[in-house]
């Protein structure tokens, strides 16, 4: 299978997915029902591909698309995720040399398809994600799957960055006092994680994450 998460099964990862059948409300509701976000749930088409998945599925929710593969050249590659995308793209999932790519790279290739990506660093704070979900901008997210295994690495400037095995990203478009609501491009699937669950993966990576919203 060519997806991101296909190269380990689920369970071996320590994820407990509950799938919803039907695409989620796009909703804005303040009385406890949750607030939603209505995005497609769309399989990456490659093995480390899920940062370009996710970009699709965001741009979705405003009724554009844009194929995965139109990052690749726009965003280039580089040593460092924070620059480029790192290794190949094609490359097996859940190791360091082929990695992907972090949330700033992302910037300006939405940009010249219309859409503002707001990059976020929350140490964790999920008060951004709520903020954004409310205004109805589905949000990409970078998360730890296999727990706090980062390291520093440096590039040939200098420049310190961090690589942490077993990340994975997915688009959160939705949450209620209990739980968060997943698009997942690994499995093509919709997903939901409690809280505390979502907290633990997130919080592996300082709470990166990329908000996403038509100019």
């Amino acid at each position: 299978m060519n997806r991101r998460i296909a190269r380990r099964s689920l369970l071996a990862l320590g994820v407990a997915p509950v799938v919803v059948a039907a695409r989620p409300r796009r909703s804005a509701a303040a009385d406890g029902a949750g607030v939603y976000v209505d995005v497609p749930a769309y399989a990456q088409k490659r093995n480390l591909s899920c940062e370009y998945a996710c970009c699709a599925i965001a741009t979705a929710a405003f009724g554009g698309w844009v194929s995965e593969y139109e990052f690749d050249e726009r965003v280039g590659w580089s040593a460092n995720p924070h620059w480029g995308f790192r290794g190949d793209i094609n490359g097996l999932w859940g190791g360091t040399d082929d990695y992907g790519v972090y949330p700033e790279p992302l910037v300006a290739p939405l940009a010249e398809f219309g859409y503002r990506g707001e990059v976020i660093y929350s140490g964790g704070n999920p008060w951004p994600l709520r903020a954004h979900l409310d205004a109805g901008h589905p949000v990409i997210v970078w998360l730890g799957l296999w727990g706090d295994l980062g390291f520093v690495e440096y590039a040939e400037d200098g420049t310190p960055f961090r690589l942490t095995p077993g990340y994975h990203v997915v688009v959160l478009h939705g949450y209620d006092d209990w739980s968060v609501a997943i698009s997942d491009p690994g499995p093509g699937i919709y997903r939901s994680y409690d809280w505390d669950t979502f907290m633990d993966y997130w919080s592996v990576l300082d709470g990166m994450a990329l908000a996403v919203s038509p100019y």
